[in-house]
């Protein structure tokens, strides 16, 4: 038996080797990840397990802590969350467990005694959504904080929440006598988190802090309420996200986090080696994808969301969840289903993000090539999710009103004043901006249809302002796409490889702002010598 270190050493060499081929032939780093688990069961090396899944578990506690911070509790009233989560939910549940009890007659000896209930089980756990998968494409794409993105985590949330409903009434755990005390423990951590947050510096005491609400405060502290730990953990970051800093924190947590997600994806790979029937099985219900996504999407269309964002939410709700594997473990504890679905759903899971993930990264050009066909599904009225039409006599857009897009705004109108206006596709920057007068309206500068149906007949300058890559880049390839482009465009790059593909991408200026940082420091300082007046670089409001 190998040591611990060997085999941990050996799980993140497979895991990096993994992620790299998967990205030298253009897939999305995870697919690495799941076919390196495989490769490594394959291999015989499951004895760092424990370990592995202990990594896992707080991967996915970190990545539900990090939702939390961003997380709308009004978002999850409207209808097309919670009554779209319901629907779907039920409807899926009904038709894949028919699917299975269908199968059920194929002869396999592991499905010869599965009645009707049992197959209800397993639909349930097929009818989820993978949380991980999901923020993870969004992330990737730096729209967490879009239309789209806040819909597919709100429909998250909603099941997750039916994940602890069914995880209590299924004999995973009892709720404990003190969960009447639940609410009281929550006004008093709320209290004194916010207070520590205020206090607490950026060094490694803030790193601490992250690990210390998500995994004491939240996750520990729910487990002991007979509660899903996980939820505990997305709870206290929903308490602590009107904070000021809840950003920062967001932030600061996300590269721990995407470490401990890669054990994660390994783990998949873990659960058992197929068997050719568990292969095809799996393989057959992979193929109600397109039911569970083109269900997704027509529900959506019909709460009066429009097509485009109805797909994109679709899209990446478009896999099985994480969460079918613990149904299935307490559907052979209690003697209704056999082992051998554990492997059916890891592999049907493992297929799901295998097809996802190159689907999703190419969201926009897919929905660019079939816009004419997916259009059709809108519904003739007016969408919550409509954005700015006419810019009017503007001359100056600024897309992305975040921490560079701000202060752009603001030295743009100082200089030219209401020629300047700026859109975000955060609906509460864009609510923030509007209560101080300021043009700023909600907007997806992402959004193929924006650029090609608004009115901005005067606009002579765009700056693509939006904090992350990604979505600086989506909005470079629409502009780059449009048959009239009279405006020039200007965007941020923090890395030589992001001004190369920005410039690629048809963008005529772009800042690399970390090479001209001690450039800028310099003038700015010189200048303040010679007259002694002015505001810090930083300071305006």
């Amino acid at each position: 038996m190998l040591d611990s270190w060997y085999l941990d050493a050996i799980w993140i060499s497979v895991a990096f080797l993994g992620g790299l081929l998967a990205k030298r032939i253009n897939l999305p780093p995870l697919i690495g990840f799941l076919v390196a688990g495989f490769i490594l069961n394959f291999a015989g090396f499951t004895n760092g397990g424990i370990a592995l899944e202990a990594a896992a578990n707080l991967g996915v506690m970190l990545l539900l802590f990090t939702i939390g911070l961003k997380l709308n509790i009004r978002s999850l009233l409207s209808k097309e969350i919670w009554l779209t989560t319901s629907i779907q939910m039920t409807i899926m549940t009904m038709v894949l467990g028919g699917v299975v009890f269908g199968i059920g007659f194929s002869g396999l000896y592991f499905l010869a005694e599965i009645d009707y209930y049992s197959a209800l089980v397993v639909g349930f756990a097929l009818s989820f959504s993978s949380t991980v998968f999901a923020v993870k494409i969004l992330e990737d794409r730096g729209e967490v904080n879009s239309f789209h993105g806040r819909i597919t985590i709100g429909i998250l949330v909603m099941q997750d929440i039916a994940a602890v409903i069914f995880l209590t009434f299924a004999g995973s755990g009892s709720l404990s006598v003190w969960l009447i005390a639940l609410p009281f423990y929550l006004f008093i951590v709320r209290y004194l988190l916010l207070k520590l947050l205020n206090n607490v510096d950026h060094g490694e005491l803030f790193t601490l802090f992250g690990f210390f609400a998500a995994f004491v405060v939240g996750a520990i502290s729910f487990k002991l309420f007979g509660l899903k730990a996980d939820l505990g953990a997305l709870v206290i970051g929903a308490m602590l996200a009107p904070h000021e800093r809840s950003k920062e924190l967001s932030k600061h947590m996300m590269g721990y986090k995407d470490f401990f997600l890669v054990a994660f994806f390994l783990q998949i790979g873990l659960y058992g080696l197929p068997t050719l029937g568990s292969l095809l099985i799996a393989l057959f219900i992979t193929v109600f994808l397109l039911f569970k996504g083109g269900f997704f999407l027509f529900l959506f269309t019909r709460f009066n969301i429009r097509a485009r964002t109805s797909w994109l939410a679709s899209l990446s709700l478009s896999n099985y969840s994480e969460f079918g594997l613990i149904v299935a473990a307490i559907g052979v504890q209690e003697g209704l289903i056999s082992s051998e679905w554990m492997v059916i759903i890891a592999l049907a899971l493992s297929f799901s993000f295998i097809i996802g993930s190159p689907l999703n990264s190419k969201a926009h050009k897919l929905f660019n090539t079939y816009r004419s066909k997916i259009t059709l599904l809108n519904k003739n009225c007016e969408h919550p999710d409509d954005g700015l039409h006419d810019l009017g006599e503007a001359e100056f857009l600024v897309c992305g009103m975040g921490r560079i897009g701000h202060i752009v705004y603001h030295y743009l109108h100082g200089k030219y004043g209401d020629k300047v206006i700026g859109i975000d596709y955060d609906t509460e920057t864009v609510e923030k901006f509007q209560s101080t007068n300021k043009a700023v309206f909600w907007g997806d500068a992402t959004d193929s249809v924006f650029w090609q149906e608004a009115k901005m007949k005067n606009i002579k300058m765009v700056f693509l302002a939006m904090s992350d890559h990604k979505s600086n880049m989506n909005a470079a390839q629409e502009i780059d796409r449009l048959d009239d482009n009279h405006f020039l465009t200007g965007s941020t790059s923090k890395f030589r490889d992001e001004f190369l593909e920005l410039k690629e991408a048809g963008v005529d200026f772009v800042y690399n702002y970390y090479d001209r940082l001690g450039a800028d420091f310099a003038e700015h300082f010189v200048l303040y010598s010679e007259n002694k007046t002015g505001l810090d670089i930083g300071d305006e409001k």
